[in-house]
């Protein structure tokens, strides 16, 4: 009998990139906990790390090639050899490129494992000459964009630092539910005196912990944030000198900041004056101060200039590049790997689609030529991407679609092929984490169960089959990564731990360098108009669709629809877990008990959630947590399982900048079923 414990990571989409213990006996996978000797993680998972074996032992994960029985989506299925499967793939990739050209097919990734292995998808696409693709992210991207074109660069605190702080804002961000890992280190910074401060229109698990809690109107953190600016200034509470060398813009800020009084702010805003002044001395006064930014904050309309104006207010009180300060948003300090694989040419005809937000009705537009094929891995757009009605019939429109899945998802319901992939216990890689600064590396701990295979092989086994070169194909993982790290780091290093890369900086900005055009911090930024077309200053507008922008609309449709992320799944991934289904509880709409009053909604009726985009049934819950006005779904959830999801009700316009998803930007009614 053979037993180890091997240190390894999560490589979900998540801020953790949780340190971790993997127990194998005899090459299966018993159990996983927390790794203790992770410095930011520190021995603990959440729910969804600690159902891990339950994961990759589930009885409903695909261990066989499956071919769809009949007409493709009726649910049956008929198991199939991997020749069988390959030699079909084959032979419709290489019809679609020579009756349409390459670019007639469409790949569609995301985000479902992270690493440089990732990669040979492309790699595989590019040989095979170009391909169809959708650019942007549904995630964060009018946040890196805003963090971008302010400071030059993608950093923060590191986890530490938070017991220097005196003040913390989290603003928009539900650390309970997202950032777990978190939660201690914020928690600690109080019993050390700091106050802890959340922005958040729902009254959330972090927000009960929180010393003061405040409530705006969805959308409006950006008249918020310029409203306390005005107070700030106005008051004499900024750090001058700082103004004065570090920030360009600052009196074209300055001047922009006197039309934000918080009298006049506080109908945008739905927070009083008074209170948006007290929040304005308290976070100037109380230095050194951070400000955590939730992605949340950043997915309507005008996300961008939102998450630029927040970002002044650190600058403008001078608690950039000192201990205890900061703006943080997304730390890129661990992204130091490149990629190892071997990089052919180009595609000859690669084709973008337009935004990722987008991709349904886009799909659906292509034409010279249209999209006769489609591959999909590491990503279930069906459900996660915005407007579902017209991403369904983009699916159902693709003559050819292959799903390379580990579970039989809402989008791999549509395929012709299924193919079973690998988990993360079963290939090698690396992986970053976007909120603390360590790189770590994630080894291949068990094989593949059944007839899973990683992509290399699948990608690997497809070329030999189109003749394309298989040395990009014929690789030894291991000297890929070990290709894909910086000089002063090994595999054999990392194998001992998480490693702090030497760029990392232990306080970012603590030299007063910034990488942007001016070499200070832009509150006025040229490149944000030429880039995107918005104000180079962060002026605050109203979310196109809310009662602010939309007047009209907002008479139809008046309460705002969140589809906030859940505690117990990731995305989507985990909603098949049935003990973390049963912690979750039914899926429900959360609304105000006086919203629900006003329609007649008694407490676990059904309702139709509607707008002109679409419409759910589901049960209410009456939840005097919500602010009124203001109704909540969690994402992530499976039409196959549930029988609804969000995406049916969203947008799919892109965000005022980087190419974004507005899934917050969403005005909908509710009422009575039967």
């Amino acid at each position: 009998m053979s037993r180890e414990v091997i240190r390894t990571v999560c490589p979900r989409n998540c801020y953790s990139g949780c340190g971790m213990l993997a127990h194998v006996e005899d090459g299966r996978l018993l159990k996983v906990t927390g790794d203790p000797s992770h410095p930011a993680t520190q021995g603990r998972l959440c729910s969804k790390g600690y159902r891990y074996v339950e994961r990759v032992y589930s009885s409903e994960r695909l261990l066989h090639p499956l071919l769809a029985d009949g007409e493709r989506g009726a649910g049956q299925w008929r198991p199939i050899s991997w020749e069988e499967a390959l030699d079909r793939i084959a032979e419709r990739l290489i019809t679609v490129r020579e009756s349409y050209g390459p670019e007639a097919l469409l790949y569609c990734t995301g985000t479902g494992m992270k690493g440089v292995m990732a990669g040979i998808g492309t790699v595989f696409l590019n040989l095979y000459g170009g391909y169809s693709y959708h650019y942007g992210d549904l995630c964060w991207p009018a946040g890196i964009e805003a963090c971008r074109l302010t400071f030059g660069r993608l950093t923060h605190q590191p986890p530490e630092d938070y017991r220097n702080c005196r003040c913390i804002i989290l603003w928009g961000k539900n650390a309970a539910a997202t950032n777990q890992h978190q939660m201690p280190f914020l928690l600690e910074a109080v019993r050390r005196g700091a106050s802890l401060i959340v922005i958040d229109p729902l009254r959330t698990q972090t927000a009960a912990r929180a010393t003061w809690h405040i409530q705006p109107n969805p959308g409006s953190d950006g008249a918020l944030a310029l409203a306390m600016a005005h107070v700030i200034l106005a008051e004499g509470l900024h750090d001058a000198a700082f103004c004065r060398q570090r920030i360009e813009g600052f009196e074209a800020f300055a001047a922009m900041v006197r039309e934000y009084v918080p009298e006049e702010s506080a109908a945008a805003t739905g927070v009083p004056a008074a209170t948006i002044r007290e929040l304005a001395r308290h976070y100037a006064t109380r230095r050194p101060a951070n400000i955590n930014v939730g992605f949340g904050i950043q997915r309507y309309t005008n996300g961008g200039q939102t998450v630029r104006a927040i970002a002044a207010l650190a600058a403008i009180t001078g608690n950039i590049g000192i201990p205890g300060g900061g703006l943080d948003y997304a730390n890129r300090a661990s992204y130091v790997y490149g990629n190892g694989l071997p990089q052919p040419p180009a595609g000859e005809r690669i084709r973008p689609l337009g935004g990722r937000a987008a991709l349904g009705r886009t799909t659906l537009a292509a034409t010279d030529p249209p999209i006769a094929a489609c591959l999909v891995e590491r990503a279930s757009p069906v459900t996660q991407n915005p407007d579902t009605s017209a991403v369904l019939a983009a699916f159902r429109a693709i003559p050819f679609t292959v799903v390379i899945e580990q579970f039989m998802t809402d989008t791999a319901a549509l395929a012709d092929i299924v193919l079973p992939a690998k988990t993360m216990f079963e290939e090698a890689d690396l992986l970053a984490s976007y909120w603390h600064p360590y790189l770590q590396y994630r080894p291949q701990v068990i094989e593949p169960p059944g007839e899973c295979r990683s992509e290399l092989r699948i990608y690997g086994e497809l070329a030999r089959r189109l003749d394309l070169p298989m040395k990009y194909f014929e690789l030894d993982v291991r000297e890929v990564l070990e290709r894909s790290l910086p000089a002063d780091i090994s595999l054999a290093r990392l194998e001992q731990g998480a490693v702090l890369p030497s760029t990392a900086e232990a306080i970012p900005f603590a030299n007063g360098r910034f990488d942007t055009p001016s070499g200070k911090i832009e509150l006025l930024s040229r490149q944000a108009a030429e880039l995107w077309q918005v104000d180079p200053l962060p002026r605050f507008r109203p979310p196109a669709e809310s009662r602010g922008a939309s007047p009209d609309l907002a008479a139809r449709y008046p309460l705002q629809f969140f589809s906030t992320k859940p505690k117990h799944r990731i995305h989507s991934q985990w909603n098949n877990d049935e003990k973390l289904r049963r912690v979750s509880g039914q899926a429900a709409l959360r609304i105000h008990p006086l919203d629900a009053a006003a329609r007649g909604l008694a407490d676990g009726a059904r309702a139709r959630v509607f707008n002109d985009r679409g419409s759910i049934t589901l049960p209410v819950k009456l939840d005097d947590a919500m602010k009124p006005g203001v109704v909540n779904l969690e994402s992530g959830l499976w039409i196959g399982k549930d029988g609804v999801t969000t995406n049916f009700l969203t947008s799919d316009a892109p965000t005022d900048m980087n190419h974004g998803a507005t899934f917050y930007d969403c005005l909908v009614e509710v009422e009575r079923v039967g």
